[in-house]
């Protein structure tokens, strides 16, 4: 197994989204998150959804965003449409 020390060392998973990142609408799951880590290499966010209407909380719903948009493309292409 080759170790990428960029990804070993690094912290990939952020905190607080940065105004730079580029936020996805396909819903984050748990195989999602699995592909991001297993094949994607940049920086990215999660955040849970809220309805700016109600200022309500959905449990468990949960966005992802990315600092490079050719990973946010990406994960859209392959998570749009799955259920």
């Amino acid at each position: 197994m080759i170790v990428n020390p960029q990804l070993w060392y690094g912290t990939r998973e952020l905190k607080l989204t940065p105004p730079h990142f580029v936020k996805c609408s396909a819903p984050l799951t748990e195989a999602s998150m699995e592909w991001v880590i297993t094949k994607l290499k940049g920086r990215y966010t999660k955040e849970d959804l809220w309805d700016d209407d109600t200022d309500l909380f959905f449990v468990d719903a949960q966005s992802i965003s990315f600092e490079d948009p050719v990973e946010a493309m990406l994960y859209e292409l392959r998570w749009s449409g799955t259920k």
